[in-house]
């Protein structure tokens, strides 16, 4: 009988995420392509650069909040994205 390997890199990128039954959100798996950047950073041979833009920048196209940009009025920044 196979034996699973859970800790193992390397992901595959054909199969999905499938939804979850207990109420708990699934995250989607992680791509062969990011899973080898982690391990070359994990190894040393990168930084990481192209793995925290991989991971990250998604967030940079979300709305800065209407709190944080009335801080920012406050502290005498004009625009809040330069």
């Amino acid at each position: 009988m196979p034996q699973c390997n859970s800790t193992s890199l390397e992901a595959k990128p054909e199969l999905k995420a499938v939804p979850a039954h207990s109420g708990f959100p699934q995250f989607p798996l992680v791509t062969r392509s990011v899973a080898d950047q982690i391990a070359a950073f994990l190894d040393g041979r990168t930084h990481g650069e192209e793995l925290l833009h991989e991971l990250y920048d998604h967030v940079l196209e979300e709305p800065i909040p209407q709190s944080m940009q009335a801080l920012l009025k406050q502290s005498g920044q004009t625009d809040p994205i330069s």
